[in-house]
């Protein structure tokens, strides 16, 4: 696959491989690729979130830090 990136984006990843951040572009490019795809699903997570939301599927704030607190006092052993 080759890709064509705008001037001031294949700046900043030749920068990056410059640097030392990335030891080559394709490694670089594949890393804003894992980025884009995380982005996406976190997208999609928080859709699902709105849509439970709305239909009035949710948990109050007391609850929640109920059970985050009993979570906790049980990692503590």
């Amino acid at each position: 696959m080759e890709i064509q990136l705008p001037t001031d984006q294949q700046a900043i990843v030749e920068d990056m491989v410059a640097s030392g951040r990335f030891s080559s572009v394709n490694e670089a490019i594949s890393a804003g690729v894992r980025l884009l795809a995380s982005t996406e699903a976190l997208r999609q997570e928080v859709q699902l979130g709105i849509e439970q939301a709305d239909r009035g599927e949710v948990i109050d704030h007391d609850t929640v830090f109920s059970r985050l607190r009993t979570v906790a006092a049980s990692a503590q052993g």
